[in-house]
């Protein structure tokens, strides 16, 4: 096999894994034990529990009273109590010895066993015991009434559970009703992880420029432990063919399957492909799948046993586990219904699908009056912020290239555990605006997505968001943000509450080698400048102070850009600006204060700008919102940002701009 570059020939749909798999390995059950039922938690019935008893047992009392026939008491009241002649007494645990007569009653407990000749239960608070003399009967009962008969319950030879059924506590407490104390479970499966790449480290170590950590074995490893499986981790291995088919060969011979993550795309250094067909056959029978993200994932079978890559970035690997990997783990474990959790939504707005793939785009559900809508997360296959933010993924199938807002679209839910959002916060990230969501939301279910300030705006009017952060300069007006909220007619439909001013400028080295003092020194040859994302409030700044440059010189705007190193160069927030400059990838780029003193980088102020909140008007009666407008107003609030440098407030801080 060729040492160069590999081509995805041939990609199979995720619908088709399953069938082209089963013609090379067995993806049933690996075999049944007996497990006592404390130990049964988690596993999954190998066959069919049929109940041994009756429950209850016996006909038993469901009060404290007394046992009569029922025809005795007919027409008894409380002005015309009937008397019966006690003849004994029954208590729970105990057999009944005596018999129940025409004009005479029985003393029982709740749970005793109902004597013979009676057929009903008068309770304790409808009677008066005189002793030797009787109980009065104040109430007539009809037959049957206060007994639990037995068998009512639980049937003596009914299917009690089903073959495949997940065991959780309350299967346990059904199985103990009946007597049964094991039950036969499928064996659980094992599963070795491992991790390819020699730019991983784990977390804890410390981390070189260059490298990153592990992220996907941690995935991967808990995913499967909730699930069930018996996991067996055998840490990062480094890009060496030799190394992989080591730890590849050691993983099979102790694990019933092995999943990699991480060397699985079609570069020339992407060597796992070629370990793992090394190993034995039939090798790689699936690389590349038609889904994003997630295509270059690959399955193989070697002697008997399934191999799975996903690939390196966390966000594919995440969906093919998820959608692909997860069901077949799943069969294997014996479950007879693997449909994914997952619930009903509208989209609230418009997605795109890729030709030919099924694309899956992560969402985070939000609720407004009865509905329930799917906010799509528009990011990159590395991200890793997306598996704490996202709820679930909605499919655009293959052959679908849109599905337009308002659609009624299923969303398949990361984890059966997630809780729609109570407050949903987009646009332009900030420290402070974090801390305070985070304070004043305790306890909340909050979602924080960084979209910009342009994007965030866009999400707070058409509902997908409650808050958002902007700091949008207009180049006309001079003044942040409301002429937005004006040229995009959303008066009305948003409030705009001022907030507070953060000091904005450029970030540069330490000790600013290269002797930069301000925006005409990006011009130079010698220069590179990192810059911040289209649509940020940031990027309008600079562009706004770029245009003031150009006429000043009395050139156009585009050729003055193309005189700039590194004007291209975007990044999505002031840290990844600042990371830039620290590692020396640029020598200078805007953003504000904070983010030079996280780095310890040098600062050179170019003015302050004003960082305010949208918040959408159905939003404005929340909790949550009355408090974060609370707190802006707040002493409180001025002590918390002495905490960050470069910031202040404004002197109509916590005011409602733009109604």
């Amino acid at each position: 096999m060729t040492k160069g570059a590999r081509i995805f020939h041939t990609l199979a749909s995720p619908s088709e894994v399953v069938s082209i798999l089963s013609k090379y390995v067995d993806l049933s059950p690996l075999g049944v034990e007996a497990v006592d039922i404390t130990r049964s938690v988690g596993r999954v019935l190998a066959e069919d529990v049929i109940a041994p008893y009756d429950t209850p047992p016996f006909d038993r009392s469901e009060v404290d009273g007394y046992a009569v026939l029922s025809c005795d008491t007919f027409g008894a009241d409380e002005d015309n109590p009937i008397k019966l002649r006690l003849v004994g007494s029954i208590k729970i645990g105990e057999a009944p010895t005596l018999e129940v007569r025409s004009g005479e009653c029985a003393e029982i407990d709740t749970g005793a066993i109902i004597p013979r000749g009676a057929d009903a239960v008068v309770m304790i608070e409808y009677t008066k015991n005189l002793g030797n003399n009787g109980v009065l009967i104040y109430r007539s009962v009809s037959p049957g009434e206060n007994i639990a008969f037995a068998g009512t319950d639980i049937a003596k030879g009914e299917v009690l559970l089903r073959k495949g059924t997940l065991i959780t506590p309350k299967e346990v407490s059904v199985l103990a009703a009946v007597g049964i104390n094991e039950v036969k479970v499928y064996k659980r499966v094992r599963v070795g992880v491992l991790s390819i790449g020699s730019e991983l480290v784990n977390p804890g170590s410390r981390l070189e420029l260059g490298k990153i950590f592990d992220v996907n074995q941690y995935l991967v490893a808990t995913t499967l432990k909730e699930l069930g499986a018996i996991v067996n981790s055998y840490g990062i291995i480094p890009d060496d063919e030799l190394a992989i088919k080591n730890a590849l060969n050691k993983a099979l011979s102790e694990n019933d399957l092995v999943i990699t993550s991480g060397g699985t795309s079609a570069g020339i250094g992407d060597i796992t492909y070629r370990a793992v067909n090394a190993l034995g056959k039939p090798g790689i029978v699936i690389h590349g799948l038609k889904i994003k993200p997630g295509k270059p994932a690959f399955f193989a079978v070697v002697d008997g046993k399934l191999i799975v890559g996903l690939p390196g970035f966390p966000l594919s690997a995440a969906v093919v586990f998820h959608y692909v990997v997860k069901p077949i783990i799943l069969r294997i474990m014996g479950l007879r219904d693997i449909e994914p959790p997952h619930i009903e939504a509208e989209l609230s707005t418009k997605i795109v699908g890729s030709k030919g793939k099924t694309t899956l785009i992560p969402v985070v559900l939000s609720k407004r009056g009865s509905s329930t809508y799917a906010c799509p997360i528009f990011t990159r296959s590395g991200s890793i912020r997306t598996l704490l933010i996202a709820d679930g993924f909605v499919e655009i199938p293959e052959g679908t290239e849109v599905l337009e807002a308002r659609t009624r679209v299923r969303v398949l839910l990361l984890s059966e555990a997630v809780r729609i959002p109570e407050l949903i916060v987009m646009g332009s990230h900030d420290y402070v605006l974090e801390r305070i969501i985070l304070s004043v939301c305790h306890g909340k279910n909050v979602k924080i997505v960084n979209v910009g300030s342009l994007n965030g705006i866009l999400a707070v009017a058409e509902g997908r968001a409650d808050i958002a952060g902007t700091h949008l300069l207009d180049p006309e007006s001079s003044e942040y943000n409301l002429p937005y909220i004006r040229r995009l007619g959303l008066e009305g439909r948003v409030a705009l509450v001022r907030g507070y001013v953060r000091e904005v400028g450029l970030i540069i080295a330490k000790g600013n080698p290269k002797g930069i003092e301000g925006i005409r020194d990006l011009l130079r040859s010698d220069v590179v400048m990192v810059n911040r994302n289209k649509g940020s409030g940031t990027r309008t700044l600079l562009d706004v102070k770029l245009r003031d440059m150009a006429r000043e010189l009395n050139i156009g705007f585009s050729e003055l850009i193309r005189k700039i190193r590194g004007y291209s160069y975007e990044v999505q927030s002031h840290t990844a600006v600042a990371a830039a400059v620290a590692q020396g990838r640029a020598d200078v780029g805007l953003g504000i204060r904070y983010a030079a003193e996280l780095y310890n980088l040098d600062f050179i102020k170019l003015g302050d700008e004003l960082f305010d909140i949208v918040i959408n008007k159905e939003s404005m009666n929340s909790d949550c919102v009355n408090k974060l407008l609370q707190y802006l107003r707040s002493s409180e609030f001025k002590k918390l940002l002495n905490e960050f440098k470069g910031y202040s407030t404004h002197k109509d801080t916590g005011k409602i701009i733009s109604p």
